[in-house]
């Protein structure tokens, strides 16, 4: 099958500095690769998930996707065009679309919900008669009343305007969906109820999901492989279970494990991550993670790892990735026995 979506080598670079900063200054500023290397690819009614801590370039990889964000190197080939030109961005606009985090934000205060929903057919020049009715077609798909549309954003609640949202996000029947943070600030009940709602109209459409989160345990069960990011860089790629099952990388492998499991019988052998995630200004030398890695080798402070096929359908970025999850407990217990000496 071919994908859907297919990024290579993706980089994005910003430049050191604020704006009066670089008015003022004659000479170029340094600049800093927020992306690099990215290379991934996403299948039609695939739903992917994208992971990492906050500041690892999730929401700038789906921002660049979209042209949002102007890429410095690489291909991003949606459809099997190459789309880093303006027009080509245009084009694929019309089919995809992004849920962002804060859905309130969002909207514009001064317009009906009405109105938000239809406006995204009418700036793609799409034909439709009767907007009131086309609205009210949308608030039914994501399960909210006909009387909506008279509403303002500001008289939603929370798991409303993020309904309103997926029916915005929705309303060209895009072939592909990204989601930023889509179950951020809703109470777990509401979270279940709107990525089951999201899950439903992705059946009945068919399109593909990138879906841009640091909750695990909700990526857990509706993403069909799992990316994991630190630093601009893909670390880890596989399927949701087998990643889950047994991680390649470390940093993939403190992510999972510091999950709280509800059980007290089951003992705790991870050894969380410590310290902050490094500045992209200041990346280090070798393995950007050796700085908190829990199982760091002398090479790893010297030696960039290559993004390489670590099984059938997995690829790691580590010199040393862990090969099964028995080898994963014995080496993070060593690691913490050693961390305790």
């Amino acid at each position: 099958m071919t994908p859907l979506l297919e990024i290579e080598e993706l980089a994005v670079t910003f430049a050191r500095g604020g704006l009066i900063n670089r008015l003022l200054n004659p000479l170029p500023l340094p600049s800093f690769n927020i992306l690099d290397g990215v290379t991934l690819s996403v299948m039609p009614g695939e739903t992917i998930g994208l992971v990492g801590e906050s500041g690892s370039g999730k929401t700038t990889l789906a921002r660049t996707i979209l042209g949002l964000v102007r890429a410095a190197a690489g291909q991003i080939v949606f459809e099997g065009r190459d789309v880093v030109t303006q027009a080509d961005f245009r084009a694929m606009r019309r089919k995809s679309s992004m849920m962002f985090q804060d859905p309130v934000a969002s909207l514009s205060p001064r317009l009906r919900i009405g109105t938000l929903l239809t406006e995204p057919q009418i700036i793609q020049g799409r034909p439709m008669p009767d907007r009131r009715a086309a609205a009210k077609a949308l608030l039914a798909q994501v399960g909210l009343p006909a009387s909506f549309v008279d509403r303002f954003p500001h008289e939603l609640s929370g798991g409303q305007a993020r309904r309103v949202g997926v029916a915005r996000a929705l309303a060209m029947k895009p072939n592909l969906l990204l989601a930023d943070e889509p179950t951020a600030g809703l109470d777990v009940s509401v979270q279940g109820d709107v990525l089951n709602l999201v899950g439903e109209l992705q059946r009945e459409q068919g399109f593909a999901a990138m879906i841009v989160t640091h909750n695990l345990a909700m990526i857990r069960h509706v993403s069909d492989r799992l990316a994991i990011m630190y630093l601009g860089r893909l670390v880890e790629t596989g399927p949701t279970q087998e990643v889950f099952a047994a991680p390649k990388h470390p940093y993939t492998a403190t992510l999972i494990r510091s999950e709280p499991v509800p059980d007290p019988r089951q003992r705790s052998y991870h050894l969380a991550v410590s310290g902050e995630i490094p500045s992209v200004f200041r990346r280090p030398s070798g393995c950007e993670f050796h700085t908190r890695c829990p199982l760091v080798q002398p090479r790893c402070r010297l030696e960039p790892p290559a993004y390489r096929r670590a099984g059938a359908n997995r690829m790691v970025r580590c010199h040393y990735p862990l090969e099964t999850c028995d080898q994963e407990k014995e080496d993070f217990a060593r690691a913490s026995e050693n961390k305790g000496n």
